[in-house]
């Protein structure tokens, strides 16, 4: 559709004119929607529930196109009133803008000629960018309750309802709706902000029982510690070879009859040792001992000495624990 030139003065014009055809359809529609209403209650008293909310649906759509019409009326008579910053100013004030959006953008979906004649006067005034930013509803420059009421949709089932016992009640029907569809429509309306809710709020898990798991864990610290630092008796007897270590024959000269029976380090040999002297190897003094605490044999001297006796009594006590 070519654009029309800008006319301020066709535009005041067409302006009034819309504010009247508004007018007019508005009165037309209710006288309408009311003549339905008493068909709709006639249904009811019938028992024709079915076929009443099919009409009553109708009337729905009805009523949200009248309170467009009615928002379309406000905006006429605000750019009406303003007309002067259409006039005086090349770019849209924001004190119109949503106006003139909306007036844009709601033209072609209404049934009045005269808005049409509006949108293209105020294309040809603010360029056709302007006029497709509003057609395409960029940063939200329409009016969200026009967009909401000229968008065809099905009534909720519990808008249907309670439109239906507004009319039998208005027109002294004796008629209510059955408790199951109330619940299945507040089912059908309530159940999309449920689902909303549900995948919005985080999930929780069940914790653990802390305590058992710390006891658990005091009972597998206390075996491990059992089985590492308390080895059982017999296995120090079994490894009572391995235990005692392979030292040469006599005490060690810094030992006392204090100490705690621990096996003394083994002597080095002297630095001036022949090869010969270091091919003879001694005998441990306290190895392989049989299980009937027999002594060694004393084969050197050396072995009578009373620190000697106190470290194989002390040798055989551990073997005994």
């Amino acid at each position: 559709m070519p654009l029309n030139t800008y006319n301020p003065n066709r535009l005041k014009v067409q302006l009034k004119l819309a504010i009247n055809r508004l007018k007019l359809l508005q009165q037309k529609k209710n006288s309408i929607n009311k003549q339905q209403r008493k068909e709709i209650a006639n249904l009811l008293e019938n028992s024709k529930t079915e076929s009443a909310k099919i009409r009553v649906e109708g009337i729905i759509r009805e009523d949200y196109f009248i309170e467009a019409l009615e928002i379309l009326e406000l905006y006429c008579d605000l750019l009406m009133a303003r007309f002067g910053l259409i006039e005086q100013i090349k770019h849209c004030d924001p004190t119109i803008s949503e106006a003139v959006n909306t007036l844009i953008y709601a033209a072609p979906r209404s049934e009045i000629k005269e808005l049409g004649q509006v949108r293209d006067q105020l294309i040809g005034k603010y360029g056709k960018e302007f006029a497709l930013n509003a057609i395409d509803n960029k940063d939200d420059c329409v009016n969200e309750r026009i967009i909401q009421k000229l968008m065809f949709s099905t009534p909720d089932p519990f808008l249907v309802n309670r439109y239906l016992e507004e009319i039998a009640k208005t027109y002294n029907v004796n008629w209510k709706a059955d408790d199951i569809d109330l619940i299945s429509a507040d089912l059908s309306s309530n159940s999309q902000v449920k689902n909303n809710k549900s995948s919005s709020e985080p999930t929780y898990t069940a914790l653990p029982d802390m305590d058992l798991l710390m006891s658990l864990n005091n009972d597998a610290k206390g075996e491990s510690n059992q089985s590492t630092s308390t080895p059982n008796s017999a296995s120090i007897l079994d490894n009572s070879d391995n235990i005692l270590p392979d030292v040469p024959i006599g005490p060690p000269k810094n030992h006392s009859k204090n100490s705690l029976g621990a096996p003394p380090s083994p002597i080095l040999p002297p630095a001036n040792q022949s090869d010969e002297d270091k091919d003879i190897v001694n005998p441990p003094p306290y190895s392989k001992l049989d299980n009937n605490n027999e002594k060694p044999s004393s084969g050197n001297s050396k072995m009578t000495t009373d620190e000697d006796d106190e470290l194989i009594r002390r040798f055989e006590a551990l073997k005994k624990r």
